[in-house]
């Protein structure tokens, strides 16, 4: 997570090729309307957490650099792939061989040309389980990956092969619909294995222990510092695209103060929070953008506390804490934004049916269970005390320290609380670090977390549940489900519509047992500046990319 338009954006699932070459022209720049450049073409924005590594194979966030890394593709506006370092690519007639040519020209931010065999490289060492990535399951489908993973086989069986120094070629498993999509993603860009050897446990942890693919290059930064500093990178193939002269990206210090910021000018963009949307709602500057993430209850059905483990894995009690939430209540009250209520896990406007157009989260069968219903989470949770013999209980809620985490977990505790006789919620906030650790340890029974997709199908939502994630963080574990998502992730068949509706049930089957509570589909509001013109936003993977921005006068 991962992890992000006017309302509501939508993505296509990419389309299934086989046999046909496919040719990825260069995209000419479009005019733009509003005006010439301007002179000053450096631009700061603010984010609202800080980056700890730009080593690809350990990054949590890969919207972070969404601006120094390329693989073969990358995302332009509304999903669509577009060309990156691959020139053109030839898909085998049962779609499981893609061969691709490289760009001759694509170049390190060093001056030195990348090759087939640093994609090569950069995929088995992302794979190797002692690399520890926590992504490293996005190469599933890939031939041998899931077996490299487990230490079932050596990372050299992986199927990525240099065939020359300008042609790499994939086998997969079995044909994967959104293959091409998910090649954008940061997570399979190249690495540079002498600069990986030299430094060591040091590598990307600061600007100068790396070296860049894309369009611009670290200058200015360290791990977890408060700001970035990004410059063009000069030996970019595309450089010609590329306007900023500097992009600055800084850690949000407060919401007033960010919003001080910007109305003198300091930042292009920020991010409104609280009381601040509804205020500035009329402000020609307001955006809101929705993100394929939704955010969520992840239960620790492992808990060391006995009496909460028994509760926590009653399918009553999460039944009744999910029915004692009303996501308008949370949405409104917490949030005050434009973020949507869910319909299941999977989030709205992320993948439709190739057949009948319907977006997937419309199709989705259990959404009662995601709904508040004051009678029905009391009946469950009265149902449950009395299946555990208890009168009452007393959960931990961890959560982020951000401003909007804090304000959802207080939310839900008053909501719960209210609604759930006999239950007493203890909030947590920590920051980032002291949250992996306690995530670890499993020192929670509670987590306020979310998941984002990283690619435009819903697979990306049902495999991070399945008994064998690692984003699987409460350890729930269903057998069904697993064979469902399994079914659908080697599926060997063309058959898109039986794919469609096997996701359908498994999305089903994880809503009615509640293995996680859905709380809403995250959508942001923002002020952005109206001159800076060409920055990409899409509702998943990497939602947010400034190769091509420029100020307007």
């Amino acid at each position: 997570m991962k992890a992000k338009l006017k309302l509501v954006g939508v993505i296509l699932a990419a389309l299934f090729l086989s046999g046909c070459q496919q040719s990825l022209s260069n995209a000419k720049q479009a005019s733009d309307s509003k005006g010439i450049m301007s002179r000053n073409q450096d631009v700061t924005v603010v984010e609202q957490t800080r980056l700890n590594t730009v080593d690809i194979s350990k990054v949590n966030s890969f919207n972070k650099l969404r601006s120094s890394t390329e693989g073969l593709f990358r995302l332009g506006n509304n999903g669509r792939v577009n060309n990156g370092l691959a020139q053109s690519y030839r898909i085998s007639k049962n779609a499981k061989t893609y061969t691709f040519k490289l760009r001759k020209n694509a170049r390190w931010s060093n001056g030195q040309p990348i090759t087939a065999s640093d994609f090569v490289y950069s995929w088995c060492r992302s794979v190797r389980p002692q690399t520890r990535s926590v992504n490293s399951n996005l190469f599933d489908g890939i031939k041998n990956a899931e077996k490299i993973r487990k230490g079932e086989l050596p990372a050299d069986r992986l199927g990525v092969t240099a065939l020359s120094n300008h042609e790499l070629r994939v086998t997969l498993d079995h044909p994967m619909v959104y293959f091409e999509t998910l090649l954008a993603y940061p997570l399979f860009a190249p690495q540079h294995q002498a600069t990986v050897q030299r430094y060591g446990t040091q590598y990307g942890t600061s600007a100068n222990k790396q070296i860049y693919s894309g369009p611009f290059k670290l200058v200015k930064w360290h791990a977890n510092s408060a700001s970035r500093t990004l410059v063009p990178n000069p030996f970019y193939w595309d450089k010609s695209h590329v306007y900023l002269k500097r992009l600055t990206i800084v850690t949000s210090k407060s919401p007033s103060q960010d919003l001080k910021d910007y109305h003198n000018g300091k930042v292009a963009e920020i991010q409104l929070i609280g009381k601040q949307i509804p205020e500035n709602k009329n402000n020609r500057d307001y955006v809101v953008r929705p993100f394929s993430l939704m955010r969520i209850i992840d239960y620790n059905f492992t808990t060391d506390s006995t009496g909460n483990k028994k509760l926590i894995n009653n399918r009553n009690a999460r039944l009744a804490i999910s029915h004692a939430i009303s996501r308008r209540r949370l949405i409104n009250s917490a949030l005050q934004n434009a973020s949507l209520a869910p319909k299941g896990f999977v989030t709205a406007g992320l993948s439709k049916n190739n057949l009948n157009h319907s977006d997937f989260a419309n199709q989705q069968e259990a959404s009662s269970y995601v709904k508040g219903n004051a009678t029905a989470a009391t009946h469950e949770w009265a149902a449950a005390k009395q299946q555990l013999h208890v009168k009452s209980a007393t959960l931990t809620l961890a959560t982020p320290n951000d401003a909007i985490s804090i304000r959802v977990a207080k939310n839900l505790k008053s909501q719960l609380e209210n609604r759930l006789q006999g239950l007493t919620v203890h909030v947590i906030s920590l920051d980032s670090t002291r949250l992996a650790s306690r995530v670890s340890r499993e020192h929670f029974d509670l987590l306020l977390t979310g998941w984002g997709a990283d690619y435009p199908d819903p697979l990306s939502f049902l495999q991070s549940m399945t008994s064998n994630s690692r984003h699987n963080y409460g350890h729930w574990h269903d057998a069904k489900y697993d064979q469902l998502v399994n079914t659908i992730s080697n599926n060997q068949s063309t058959n898109n519509q039986l794919r469609w509706e096997q996701m359908l049930s498994a999305e089903k089957r994880l809503t009615e047992q509640q293995g996680v509570t859905p709380l809403y589909q995250q959508a942001d509001s923002f002020l952005t500046n109206p001159k800076l013109n060409g920055v990409v936003h899409n509702i998943s993977g990497v939602v947010e990319d400034y190769k091509s921005a420029y100020w307007v006068k």
